[in-house]
């Protein structure tokens, strides 16, 4: 009988316990001003990440081991590479308002210009600042690449939380997109 009544609290037991729950995070273009009001019609590609990357849990590293550390339940909304060209689109709707930005995964050969964006990592440190290497370029809806260019964005977090660390890795592909429209309307 004890056994049976032990074996009866471990099932309650291991039905009652909950995982934590999720936290979902997403970037957004609030507060970005006027470039230019050149007029374009520009399609941006999906991102390209690394595969450490290609997830929605958020991937944080500390600064001291460089352990990576995959956090299971703070997530982004959609994929990272869908985050990210969301928020370059959005960005660059807000830089240059005049323009017709939109997301692409298929033909975009009736678009004046195609941006394509590589990043080579992202190092959000935990309490500290974002690192993001990446790459991109513009071309034309011919396919020739007009312009090409190659930065490390380094944003310091402005506190110790993980929105914090959010907000960085935010700030940073506002840098990213300010520059791809900073190429587009030379």
């Amino acid at each position: 009988m004890k056994k049976i009544l032990f074996i009866l609290v471990l099932m309650i037991s291991a039905c009652s316990w909950r995982s934590p729950n999720s936290k979902f995070y997403m970037m957004d273009s609030a507060g970005l001003s006027e470039l230019s009001a050149k007029k374009m019609n520009i399609a941006v590609a999906r991102v390209k990440v690394p595969d450490l990357l290609n997830r929605a849990q958020i991937v944080v590293y500390d600064k001291n081991s460089e352990q990576v550390e995959i956090l299971e339940f703070n997530r982004w909304g959609e994929v990272l590479p869908d985050v990210l060209q969301a928020t370059i689109v959005d960005d660059l709707i807000a830089y240059l308002p005049n323009t017709y930005v939109k997301r692409t995964y298929f033909d975009s050969s009736n678009m004046d210009y195609n941006i394509n964006v590589e990043i080579n990592n992202i190092k959000a440190y935990k309490s500290d600042k974002v690192l993001m290497s990446v790459w991109w370029n513009v071309a034309n809806s011919a396919g020739k690449v007009l312009k090409r260019g190659q930065k490390t964005y380094e944003v310091k977090a402005k506190g110790d939380s993980l929105a914090d660390l959010i907000t960085a890795q935010n700030e940073a592909v506002h840098l990213l997109s300010k520059d791809i429209a900073i190429d587009l309307t030379k």
